[in-house]
């Protein structure tokens, strides 16, 4: 079974380096690719089998017709695709849950994620979008325009409504983390979605106020170590002993020396 995550990307070079060191320690990444869609006007370059950039700048657009354009990207022999957003962290895991828990759902996400709001970890049950993954065929025939205010891709809100969501709990060694309060900006702040003008308004005022550039365009993979240490130092007195260890084991390979 193969997976491709979709990337969307603009003026955020250090997130980017971020989500790419993620994806390139998954412990399935000999079953995943990851597609880098850059928007913005400098172009990105990476190097890498398993990772392709496609830099296409152009009009702003809504997040759902962002996420459309990602789709017809996508890798044609990938059977399941995720959103890899760029502004949160997924732990090596991640994939591996995916891939080992969406059975024959079209749809999958873990029920509960990580939050981190200004640096302090809580877990919470939240639809986090960022988290799911899809069958390839089903998010590629789902219209594209049915809950014209939701801000994101309406398969989230049609999955939702039709019960075909499939979920499963893992506690305190779940793989996803939502960051929050972290001086970065973020889309879901732009409250007005009334329309397919006011979500594509939203855009373009957060391309705005996203300007990390870098001017080789050379993507490097972030060094996450010092991340992970945080999250493990911050989780420690919320979990079961075991579940921190659990937790520390299958970091071990990416923490400080």
């Amino acid at each position: 079974m193969k997976i491709d995550c979709l990337m969307g990307t603009y003026g955020r070079y250090g997130l980017a380096c971020e989500a790419l060191a993620c994806f390139l320690q998954q412990t399935e990444l000999s079953r995943a690719t990851l597609l880098i869609y850059n928007q913005h006007p400098s172009p990105l370059f990476f190097d890498h089998p398993r990772v392709r950039v496609v830099n296409e700048s152009g009009r702003d657009a809504s997040l759902r017709h962002i996420r459309q354009r990602m789709h017809e990207l996508a890798d044609p022999s990938a059977d399941l695709l995720h959103w890899w957003d760029d502004d949160d962290l997924y732990l090596p895991w991640h994939l591996e849950d995916c891939i080992n828990s969406i059975g024959e759902s079209p749809a999958w996400k873990p029920r509960s994620s990580w939050l981190q709001n200004g640096g302090r970890y809580s877990r919470h049950q939240n639809r986090f979008e960022g988290s799911w993954i899809f069958r390839a065929d089903y998010i590629k025939s789902a219209p594209i325009d049915t809950h014209p205010t939701y801000s994101d891709h309406p398969v989230i809100k049609q999955t939702e409504e039709a019960g075909l969501l499939a979920t499963t709990e893992f506690g305190d060694n779940t793989s996803y983390i939502y960051r929050w309060g972290n001086g970065v900006e973020h889309l879901s702040v732009y409250s007005d979605t009334s329309s397919e003008e006011a979500q594509t308004a939203n855009i373009a005022q957060y391309r705005r106020r996203s300007n990390d550039i870098d001017p080789t365009g050379r993507l490097v993979p972030a060094d996450l170590s010092g991340e992970w240490q945080h999250f493990l130092d911050s989780i420690k007195p919320l979990v079961a002993p075991e579940d921190w260890q659990r937790n520390a084991t299958r970091l071990r390979p990416h923490l400080p020396p």
